[in-house]
């Protein structure tokens, strides 16, 4: 059977449709969730300006998505189309329609791990560069590519792709294997500050089994960095990780990369990790250090510094509060136009559910951002609050 060739950007919301006929999903159980998010926005610097130039903003916003998922054992696939938009009477310069999909594809035996997670997203750069903080990937996996600077009005095309694949040679060894492409596109590209980058990259690991639930594993790595000019890395690194429920794991890695660019110098940078995510009836942790290397939208690799903590827990069935953090250090590899970059966000929220489908939702966050070579730092205080509607939530 032919499968129609799609463009993301111009058709993103029919994928959902394609890959349901091209993988012949007909036969699988299907779940179909609705969200709907309407709600009250404030910041009183949204662009995270320097003092006396903030932007402060007010007004509406409205976030609507739909996942659809396979409800089967061993093999799942979702994915979520979601649009954002928000509406600033006295800051219309501000206004932007923001476009998502998420999905994933995953495969699961007793010896053989596939998982494939997929990332697309169209919007405005104070998103893009100025991240939440509940974003920034997967355990380990941190997202790269923001910097955090503005000029002018702006908007990103970004698109992620990274499958994995791990098994189960004996009861003893094991083998993983993965991959990774990024590519991001500015719709004007404004020299130090935003400009197309991209990275593809490999890896190949092998390891033994400590127990029936952690493994000790070697990785040989390979990437290629491609911003205003070209830059190969080769590396490798030791992990140790467990699994101690399908909730629940952990992970400690260290090793090295060479980083080499097309002008200039090479240089050896250190890559860590460590951290875990563990789930329990009421209360939900995320905590993750890393430190890796990566090209951001101002044109150049910088090798970055990041913690991120989630921390969710269920006061009663009908009360929820949630607390978050980011914070993030980046050093450019080698001496050039890019200056020292700290960043901070800290968030605190809450959600009241009143009825099964219907619930009230509060956040406030607090950003905070330093530049090198500015006079001085700078730092936003921003809330929202809003009805969230599930029409299909079963509890």
């Amino acid at each position: 059977m032919l499968c129609p060739k799609l463009s993301i950007r111009k058709h993103w919301a029919a994928v959902p449709l394609a890959v349901a006929v091209c993988t012949g999903a007909s036969a699988a159980n299907w779940e179909v969730a609705p969200r709907v998010q309407a709600g009250y926005r404030y910041s009183d610097n949204y662009r995270l300006d320097l003092p006396s130039q903030e932007v402060e903003v007010s007004g509406g916003e409205a976030d609507v998505g739909v996942t659809f998922r396979t409800v089967d054992p061993r093999t799942n696939f979702e994915i979520t189309p979601r649009i954002n938009a928000t509406y600033f009477p006295d800051e219309k310069d501000e206004d932007s329609t923001d476009y998502y999909l998420t999905a994933g594809f995953s495969d699961v035996t007793p010896r053989r791990r596939i998982n494939v997670p997929f990332l697309y997203s169209d919007e405005y750069v104070v998103d893009s560069e100025l991240p939440e903080a509940g974003e920034g990937g997967e355990l380990g996996e941190p997202d790269q590519g923001d910097s955090g600077r503005f000029v002018q009005r702006n908007r990103r095309d970004f698109f992620r792709i990274a499958p994995s694949m791990s098994y189960d040679i004996s009861q003893r060894y094991r083998m993983e294997l993965n991959a990774h492409y990024l590519q991001a596109d500015f719709e004007n590209q404004l020299p130090g500050f935003q400009q197309d980058f991209s990275e593809v990259g490999a890896g190949a690991g092998f390891g033994f089994l400590t127990s029936p639930r952690s493994a000790l594993l070697v990785r040989a790595l390979a990437s290629q960095y491609d911003t205003t000019t070209t830059t190969d890395a080769y590396g490798g690194e030791v992990e140790w990780n467990t699994q101690y429920s399908a909730n629940s794991r952990a992970y400690v890695r260290v090793g090295a990369q060479q980083t080499k660019p097309e002008r200039g110098s090479s240089d050896t940078n250190i890559i860590a990790g460590a951290g875990g995510q563990w789930a329990s009836q009421r209360n939900t942790l995320f905590l993750d250090f890393t430190r890796s290397v990566g090209p951001v939208s101002a044109g150049t690799v910088v090798e970055r510094h990041q913690l991120r903590l989630r921390i969710d827990h269920d006061v009663s069935q009908r009360f929820a509060l949630r607390a978050g953090a980011r914070l993030s250090r980046d050093e450019e590899i080698e001496d050039g136009s890019y200056p020292t970059r700290e960043y901070a966000i800290g968030e605190l929220g809450f959600e009241w559910r009143w009825l099964r489908q219907w619930s009230l939702i509060g956040t406030y966050n607090y950003r905070w951002q330093e530049y090198e070579d500015e006079p001085s730092d700078a730092s936003a205080s921003a809330f929202l609050i809003g009805i969230v509607y599930e029409p299909k939530r079963a509890q």
